[in-house]
């Protein structure tokens, strides 16, 4: 089953920018071109109401690379995952440290998250917050180069947003979710008391456009919203994600359907290429986990993929892939495994019928817990984990997975 298809690009098809001058020497091409990162940490960007009420500041961390002296340079926005249930900025660190040593700015954005019992109208809203909160970071850094003198030293039209899993949602919908008539009939009350579709989380004024999309497994709400001659997007995705759906179905939030519908990387890519959006899809065929990718090192096909595809966007040019690029990665059979309770506090039981080894893994592809697993009745202390969402992974003569929340 491990196969990599041939990564067939087309020859740099122009997206009406010239080529820009800072794009010499491997720069946003070449992984650790520089080799330390400076972290400027809680900028305050936007405000807006908290998921329990009351007024809460928005913060960035920006991370650029040590000792350059390019003062327009590319933008990498990255929201970290949680199931817009938890999740922090600081989630995202590596993946900002590694744009940062290519030469882009990078920026990890708050957005607003907090528990909610999940249904289509409350899965929705949290969609929307993290949308309208990545929209008004877009807004702020462009103001800091029109008003505040670009103390970032950032090119305003070389904005690419990202995200990893709800993040990655978040960031779809910030690129295409740009119409009041997109907006669901069941939220069009809601939406225009939250602001339309750019929201009232800071910088109004201001354009929240950007250059293209970078998504580890995300989806949106519905692929129509992608038309012709929209930006770029570059999706990351296993084929049998239960988190976030690979194909078009019903949206679960830890495993609560919410009778909302979403498309995953799947459809989003076919809806690109259809409206002919430059685009390219890695999918890992017959994987369950979810940005595993980016569990234990970033796996380098994606990586590869990541570095030529925004790196050719920020200098003036991107590939289209002809396909979706399928990769395998594992030969084992994986099983779902049951864990309880969940959503869990302190204590997270689960059974085995071997010896293994277990991992806690958060929404960023990241260990945090390690043990052993005996057979029978197996229980993890988990509470020092911060609130949110986290795949448990089973490792034994077989795979076993399950998915469960800290509350």
């Amino acid at each position: 089953m491990k196969r990599l298809f041939t990564i067939i690009l087309s020859a740099g098809v122009a997206l009406g920018a010239t080529a820009q001058n800072d794009c010499t020497n491997g720069r946003y091409m070449t992984e650790n071109l520089f080799s330390n990162v400076d972290v400027t940490s809680a900028v305050v960007f936007g405000n807006n109401n908290a998921l329990g009420g009351g007024p809460t500041d928005l913060k960035m961390d920006v991370y650029e690379p040590t000792g350059d002296t390019e003062t327009g340079r590319p933008v990498m926005i990255m929201a970290f995952g949680g199931s817009f249930i938890g999740g922090q900025r600081s989630d995202v660190a590596s993946q900002c440290q590694f744009f940062a040593k290519m030469g882009y700015v990078a920026v990890a954005p708050d957005y607003r998250v907090g528990f909610f019992f999940p249904s289509e109208v409350t899965t929705t809203l949290a969609v929307m917050r993290s949308m309208h909160d990545i929209k008004a970071c877009v807004r702020y850094l462009k103001k800091t180069v029109a008003e505040d003198g670009n103390p970032y030293g950032i090119d305003p039209d070389r904005i690419i947003v990202g995200g990893i899993s709800a993040g990655a949602i978040g960031a779809i919908h910030t690129a295409y979710f740009d119409k009041i008539a997109e907006v669901p009939s069941y939220m069009e009350n809601d939406t225009a008391g939250l602001g339309g579709v750019e929201g009232n989380s800071g910088t109004p004024g201001y354009s929240s456009s950007v250059l293209g999309v970078l998504s580890y497994s995300g989806a949106i709400g519905d692929t129509s919203w992608i038309e012709d001659s929209d930006v770029p997007i570059i999706s990351i995705h296993e084929e049998l994600d239960n988190v976030v759906p690979f194909n078009t179905t019903e949206v679960s939030v830890s495993g609560i359907p919410t009778g909302l519908i979403a498309s995953g990387s799947r459809d989003i890519h076919a809806r690109a290429r259809n409206a002919s959006v430059n685009n390219c899809l890695y999918a890992f065929e017959g994987v369950q986990n979810h940005v595993g990718y980016l569990a234990s090192g970033f796996n380098p096909d994606v990586k590869a993929a990541v570095i030529e595809f925004c790196g050719n966007m920020v200098c003036g040019s991107t590939g289209n892939c002809a396909e979706t690029q399928w990769v395998g990665i594992l030969d084992r059979e994986v099983r779902t495994i049951g864990v309880y309770p969940n959503p869990a506090t302190d204590v997270l039981k689960f059974r085995t019928d071997e010896v293994g080894t277990v991992e806690v893994i958060d929404a960023t592809g990241r260990t945090v817990l390690n043990s052993s697993a005996r057979l029978g009745q197996n229980q993890l202390d988990i509470s020092e984990l911060p609130t949110g969402a986290y795949l448990l992974l089973f490792r034994g003569e077989t795979v076993g997975t399950a998915r469960f929340i800290k509350e």
